[in-house]
């Protein structure tokens, strides 16, 4: 059975920065380390780092006084920064660049009178921590809606895709007088996006891995489904059927850009081995 992976899978640069700062961290032995939250979308490798001594809590107060948190590469919401400056509690920013763009767009709008409209997931962390730094006065669209007002500002959850951004900013010219856009989407991301759709439509099978709580790693499927029927997201191995692979001879395989490469790498021998 062929095998055909696209070249941009496995761990993007955010990720892979992430956790080099958290094992650098765990490498001092100085201390529990802490994530709020899962540190990134990709339930083995939390469970890796949990083996590491990496302890994702829901709240600050399960936090230890001697502990270090870790902001997760989605980033935190602005009291939690706030809450953690005041404890006097050591910290690691591992929050992604490109998800620091996006807050620094947003405020900029914000602080200039502009509407800001964040055009995503209202419930994905990433949103939830930009929202925050405007004191949640913006507004999440997952799809095309006219907003009236004088002014309105744009920006893109990192992962979002290309398509669905261009049709929430074309609603949005229907009723403000103004609308300023910055294409805050990962370029990673858009790039793994194109090339899926390009494997998809060159296999009889495709196989996204990644966490199943991973919203790039779900656009993929999405994305990769409407060419080819036959794809399936998975996390593991054991997550394969060998009914799946009925008179095919070549497999499209690739992860989310929260999907270790140990992962995509074990998949890749197991299917050539079926």
């Amino acid at each position: 059975m062929e095998v055909i992976r696209p070249k941009h899978t496995g761990f993007c640069f955010g990720v892979r920065r992430a956790i080099e700062r958290v094992m650098k961290e765990v490498a001092k032995g100085q201390g529990k380390i802490y994530t709020l939250g899962p540190i990134i979308h990709n339930p083995q490798t939390v469970s890796m780092l949990k083996e590491q001594g990496v302890i994702p809590v829901d709240d600050l107060s399960q936090v230890e006084d001697d502990g270090t948190v870790v902001f997760r590469t989605h980033g935190i919401k602005k009291e939690e920064e706030a809450y953690i400056r005041e404890r006097g509690l050591k910290s690691i920013d591992a929050t992604c660049p490109f998800v620091k763009r996006v807050r620094k767009h947003a405020v900029y709008l914000w602080e200039h009178g502009y509407k800001v409209v964040i055009a995503g997931d209202k419930n994905h962390p990433e949103v939830k921590s930009v929202l925050s730094y405007l004191d949640n006065d913006g507004i999440v669209l997952r799809e095309s809606c006219s907003i009236e007002g004088r002014k309105v500002g744009v920006v893109s959850q990192t992962t979002l895709d290309w398509e669905t951004f261009r049709s929430i900013v074309a609603g949005l010219l229907d009723g403000a007088e103004e609308v300023r856009v910055y294409d805050t989407i990962c370029r990673s991301t858009r790039e793994r996006q194109k090339e899926i759709v390009e494997t998809a439509g060159l296999v009889d099978l495709m196989l996204i891995a990644g966490g199943k709580n991973s919203s790039n790693t779900t656009r993929l499927y999405e994305l990769a489904k409407k060419v080819q029927p036959r794809t399936y997201h998975i996390e593991t191995e054991s997550d394969l059927h060998l009914e799946w692979f009925s008179g095919v001879c070549k497999v499209g395989l690739t992860g989310g850009a929260s999907t270790p490469d140990f992962i995509i790498d074990s998949l890749d021998r197991r299917l050539k081995n079926l």
